[in-house]
């Protein structure tokens, strides 16, 4: 077995850095089709000793050969790949696009008029504050602190990823809610209270005193007014709002759980009853809350940080209502703009994309629109995708694959002498338990219930966002379907969910390089092969993820090259959900 793994060790490597060219679908919109990388060992670099640098032997000209592109923040050969799949996605909805809408299924037309109305950037800035007006209407009417529940209730359903934990916390206005397994019985799903509230990545970013920390709050402060002005408030009067949304947030990154001990499972499992709940914050009005929300009652919560919630309960007290309606009025403004005007657009790229990220320019507004889509009817999108560039051969081929790696890691565990007869049992009826999802779901999400409109995209987002939380607050109190996607068709990226005890490899990373239907299976077993073995092995500790990071490359991962003047690093590794990067996206995303 030794030798045939350190083949693959090798070849792993060569397929994340050494390729040759394919053209991409054709995209109208692309100043130049994105060529993906395939398998070719004549692209190493001979004047590099391979035993002395064998990262350089292998990635010195695929790096050469693709600088970062002036509108992302890294690229590596995953990146290449997510740009091809916007562009396979994008040609897919150009030819939907042209057929008559009587010839369209009911999943074709949400799509096609999703597409619509998001690239009509011309309405979008004729309507968006009108469409922002009555939630904005709403804050200013606001003449109690019980109302905050309701605002945030609003907001929770309007913008997307109120249910979506990450590693920092919850990118969502004050907190998260959502559905998820039971921390002692993953067979049911219960709610969960998650820490959010802030903007920045992290409670690092309004804590740190280093210059550069400093130099980032300051440029957040000047976004915000930026964004006031933009929504209609006089300069001076959002000048001095705008470090009002600081100050509450930096209050809340202050009782807000490090990220550090956010990793141990042990100190987010906190299950509670609900009268338990408003003992943490009985200030906040949480059976209005639930009910807006449409969560159904619940005998056990999940609050991930009590203490998160106790802090919430004394900046209701200590803060007046007017900065409770400088914050919200803010929240809003920031989770929407990516799909309001042009200007609101420009401004929270200039931060969340230069600023943050270091990109020079932002994305073209067709390929936002694939991403934003691809977030909102993920599953309708991606069956035209599937249908193109994933086959059931493939699908078939790439089970088959795993099966192989499952029965290879059953022999490994025999080998081990040093887990006992017990241990191995365990990890046997674990392995045998694993459920492989490859490609794309084997039943396709309903979207009959949600209404997506040709005419005003910041309204199909709303909406779209409703009907996932609908369907998120639907999963209480129900078993866990361990059937159910987290990523969508058309995603570059892959998962291991622990709690599922599922590995998920969408359509979109299984292309060339990491799956090539072209190649034998020797290729395919090193790049895909390899990250599904691996996915349900790899403990995520900060030593482990460093690591990978520093030796992307050599693993299979991708070779990326940071942008030298971005300003931030994200330092946290992947949850098994979504980041930071994702909320990011969201909000960028058109």
């Amino acid at each position: 077995m030794r030798p045939l793994r350190l083949a693959f060790r090798l070849l792993v490597c060569l397929l994340s850095c050494i390729g040759f060219a394919q053209t991409a679908p054709s995209s109208e919109s692309s100043d130049a089709a994105t060529k993906l990388d395939h398998f070719d060992p004549k692209n190493v670099d001979p004047s590099v000793d391979p035993c002395t640098d064998f990262y350089k032997y292998a990635c010195n000209r695929w790096i050469a050969a693709n600088p970062v592109p002036p509108d992302e923040f890294y690229w590596g050969s995953f990146g290449k790949l997510a740009k091809w799949n916007n562009e396979a996605v994008h040609q897919t909805v150009i030819d939907l696009a042209a057929k008559p809408a009587s010839e369209r299924t009911p999943v074709e037309q949400k799509v096609g008029d999703y597409w619509s109305a998001c690239t009509d950037q011309r309405e979008r800035n004729a309507t968006a504050l009108d469409t922002l007006r009555p939630q904005l209407q709403r804050i200013d009417d606001m003449n109690s602190k019980k109302q905050i529940a309701a605002v945030v209730s609003d907001l929770h359903r309007s913008i997307p990823g109120a249910a979506n934990a990450a590693s920092p916390a919850t990118f969502s206005a004050l907190f998260g809610f959502g559905a998820e397994p039971d921390f002692h019985n993953t067979q049911s799903v219960i709610p969960q209270f998650d820490q959010g509230g802030m903007s920045l990545p992290g409670r690092e970013f309004y804590l740190n005193t280093d210059a550069k920390s400093v130099e980032i709050r300051d440029k957040f402060v000047s976004h915000i007014a930026r964004m006031f002005v933009l929504a209609g408030v006089p300069q001076s009067r959002a000048s001095k709002d705008a470090p009002v949304v600081l100050q509450m947030e930096t209050a809340i990154a202050k009782f807000s759980m490090d990220i550090v001990e956010r990793r141990d499972p042990k100190n987010l499992d906190h299950e509670m009853d609900l009268a338990a709940v408003k003992k943490l914050a009985p200030s906040f009005d949480w059976g209005h809350y639930l009910e807006s929300m449409h969560a159904p009652a619940s005998a056990t919560y999940i609050v991930t940080s009590p203490d998160f919630f106790r802090g919430m309960e004394q900046l209701i007290k200590q803060e007046p209502l007017d900065h409770w309606k400088l914050y919200l009025k803010w929240q809003l403004l920031k989770g929407q703009a990516a799909a309001a005007s042009e200007d609101l657009i420009n401004e929270d790229f200039a931060f969340n994309g230069q600023v943050l990220l270091g990109a020079k320019q932002i994305q073209p507004l067709w390929r936002r629109c694939i991403q934003s889509e691809d977030r909102d009817i993920g599953e309708a999108l991606g069956q035209t995708y599937a249908a193109r560039y994933f086959s059931p051969e493939s699908k078939e081929r790439m089970l088959e694959m795993v099966r192989n790696i499952k029965v290879a890691l059953g022999k490994d565990i025999d080998s081990m002498a040093w887990m006992s007869a017990e241990t191995k049992k365990q990890a046997y009826i674990k392995l045998a338990a694993q459920l492989d999802k490859i490609g794309y779901p084997d039943h396709w999400r309903d979207y009959s219930a949600l209404e997506i409109r040709p005419d005003n995209h910041l309204a199909n987002v709303e909406r779209a966002a409703a009907f996932e939380m609908d369907r998120n607050m639907k999963k209480i109190g129900k078993p866990l379907d361990r059937t159910e996607w987290g990523m969508t068709p058309p995603t570059v990226n892959a998962y291991e969910d622990p709690q599922t005890n599922t590995i998920n490899f969408p359509a979109g990373i299984l292309q060339s390089l990491l799956f090539d239907p072209t190649q034998d299976d020797v290729a395919n077993y090193a790049a895909a092969g390899r990250s599904s073995a691996m996915k349900p092995f790899t403990v995520m500790t900060t030593r482990v993820a460093s690591s990978m990071r520093r030796a992307t490359c050599v693993i299979g991962g991708l070779p990326v090259m940071p942008r030298p003047t971005t300003t931030v690093a994200i330092a946290s590794p992947t949850s098994t959900r979504k980041t930071f990067l994702n909320s990011v996206s969201s909000r960028t995303a058109a």
